[in-house]
């Protein structure tokens, strides 16, 4: 089985450019919204890529994290949740999404336990997947496909770093919960930081999501210099489940040009043949 090379993009101009280049599916962010982690992008957007030949993935979030330190990421307000619900509705409705392309959204909700009059300001509390809410939005997504993006990393991270491995059990009752919600897929870099730091728990998160019929797609600070490695660690040729590594493949820091380069030396460590694809974007 070929591992395919998801780019997120952020604009429509992008997103055409990577397909061309090979990439097998895209995640459609805002353009200018990579500082922020990729934000909900525009119809316009969706509209001018509709025609494209791969898979278009469209983020659903608001904003990126609150500048508080001690805020965490990926919790919502009810209006933040009621933006990202229309906002599904409102891609749907205008007819240029594709279900036997696969295409789908990506988005992510996390609930924290309650306060503690013990914990500091400071403290993050555990976290969990937000079941009721996220299982609303993977029903409004429908028929279409459904990512839980990297919010997921930040369950990881509620585990002790020093606990082995198998020990540590926040992940798998987040796989679990995402599973009861019906999501198709979870882009994960295995914790928090890059995928290749955490290319041990990354590989049993791998291995037990396939019993859940979830796919794991592979992502954070994944470049030509370690693209094989990780994907040969994690077996992704010899799963059963569609193997995927997520690449943003910019230029620079701070641009969201697509280094060309880049794609097609990811593309050639996966040995992937090179594949130019008809494209109609106006």
């Amino acid at each position: 089985m070929d591992v395919g090379l998801e780019i997120p993009v952020f604009g429509a101009s992008a997103a055409s450019r990577v397909v061309q280049l090979g990439a097998s599916r895209i995640e459609l962010n805002a353009a200018g919204s990579y500082p922020a982690g990729g934000l909900t992008p525009s119809l316009e957007d969706l509209r001018r890529i509709a025609s494209i030949n791969v898979p278009i993935r469209i983020m659903i979030r608001p904003r990126g994290p609150l500048p508080q330190s001690s805020a965490r990421d990926f919790v919502y307000s009810d209006q933040e949740f009621e933006e990202m619900e229309v906002a599904i509705q409102s891609f749907k409705r205008t007819g240029w999404l594709n279900k036997e392309r696969g295409d789908g959204f990506v988005f992510g909700i996390l609930k924290e336990d309650p306060p503690t009059s013990k914990e500091s300001s400071a403290q993050l509390r555990r976290c969990w997947v937000d079941k009721e809410r996220c299982s609303r939005l993977v029903t409004a997504a429908q028929p279409f496909k459904t990512v839980f993006h990297r919010a997921f990393d930040e369950i990881v991270s509620c585990d002790d770093e020093g606990q082995d491995i198998s020990e540590r059990d926040a992940w798998k009752i987040g796989l679990s919960d995402l599973a009861i919600c019906g999501f198709d897929a979870i882009l994960t870099s295995g914790g928090l930081g890059n995928a290749i730091q955490n290319v041990a728990l990354l590989e049993s998160i791998v291995t037990r999501a396939e019993g859940f019929n979830i796919e794991i797609i592979a992502g954070g600070g994944i470049r030509r210099h370690n693209v094989k490695e990780i994907s040969q660690h994690l077996k992704l040729k010899e799963r059963k489940i569609s193997g995927f590594v997520h690449s943003a493949c910019l230029s620079s820091v701070g641009s969201e040009d697509i280094d060309v380069e880049e794609v097609e030396a990811i593309l050639s460590q996966l040995d992937r043949h090179h594949l130019i694809l008809s494209i109609t974007a106006v």
